[in-house]
């Protein structure tokens, strides 16, 4: 049985990156919030622009699995790093460790915090697994204008965009932000918009670590 009090979990990046420092970026937001586990990360190759939509997961999907088969055999849980959940059904049924993605996951965490939802993500719009999570408590979307892709998030006109985009989702009357790409952890800024706007922007890479870490917790019969 996994160890409640210490938790090895793969991060699976689906965006390319050179620097180890970058890849474990998510990691490391994870092990902040959640002291009990240990991260392990690695990115899947030749995708130097992620998974920006639906057309690209298609291509990307068979590197997600093989590297989920490698990473699953030394951690306790796996999270799939991206919105689009690319081939978390599949490595779940697959492997004999939970798999978990970010877009379920912040989709989970956002109808736990209100009933008004808005999504935030790429010029693609929201992702369709994303969407019907929410069913009919998505209130609004908006995209980051100019992110046709993740790497525009981290740059200082993207996170510009963030802020403008996540306070029309609040003009327009919703009651919590779910963003819709992790590249948006990556861009820093959503806890600080959390806290000026006053409506809660949930972060994805932290909602995927809450599912997972869940997900391992033993199930216990209470007597009635």
């Amino acid at each position: 049985m996994t160890n409640p009090d210490h938790i090895e979990m793969g991060v699976l990046r689906v965006l390319t990156l050179d620097d180890p420092e970058d890849v474990s970026h998510h990691g490391r937001v994870i092990e902040r919030h959640f002291p009990g586990v240990d991260t392990t990360s690695r990115c899947i190759p030749d995708h130097p622009d992620g998974i920006p939509d639906v057309e690209s997961e298609a291509d990307a999907v068979p590197y997600v699995e093989e590297l989920g088969r490698e990473m699953a055999a030394d951690v306790d849980v796996l999270g799939v790093s991206c919105a689009l959940d690319p081939a978390v059904d599949s490595l779940d049924a697959d492997l004999d460790v939970p798999v978990v993605g970010a877009g379920a996951s912040v989709a989970a965490a956002a109808l736990a915090r209100g009933d008004r939802v808005g999504t935030l993500g790429l010029e693609s719009g929201t992702p369709p697994n994303v969407a019907d999570l929410l069913g009919d408590r998505l209130a609004a979307s908006e995209t980051v204008v100019g992110a046709d892709t993740t790497n525009f998030l981290t740059t200082d006109g993207g996170r510009k965009a963030i802020r403008a985009s996540v306070e029309r989702l609040a003009d327009a009357g919703c009651d919590v932000v779910a963003p819709s790409c992790t590249g948006l952890t990556t861009s820093g800024v959503l806890a600080d918009l959390g806290d000026s706007l006053e409506i809660p922007v949930v972060d994805p890479v932290v909602a995927m670590a809450a599912v997972g870490t869940t997900a391992l917790l033993p199930t216990e019969s209470v007597a009635e």
